[in-house]
């Protein structure tokens, strides 16, 4: 995502909820297990994953919902995952 992207969901997010709030992250990423811990290093410990692979098992589908305390907060979820090779966030 490049910052006008960034800029927009933060202004979504900020008018379209009260912080903190339950925010659902989704994530695809190649099944490759380093490529999955190190999603889940993004987060912090004790955050709940759930998973689901495609029907070749050769990608990941990741759900993961967390309480957020700002829009920016998770903007910076975000920013970290973007440099994970092969993810997709929805």
């Amino acid at each position: 995502m490049d910052q006008e992207r960034y800029n927009q969901l933060r202004q979504q997010l900020a008018d379209s909820a009260q912080w903190p709030a339950l925010y659902m992250f989704k994530f695809i990423i190649p099944n490759k297990d380093e490529k999955l811990e190190t999603l889940k290093a993004i987060f912090p410990e004790g955050t709940p994953f759930a998973f689901k692979t495609s029907k070749d098992i050769r990608y990941i589908s990741i759900t993961v919902k967390i309480i957020m305390k700002d829009a920016d907060a998770v903007i910076a979820i975000y920013e970290q995952a973007k440099h994970i090779e092969g993810l997709l966030a929805l």
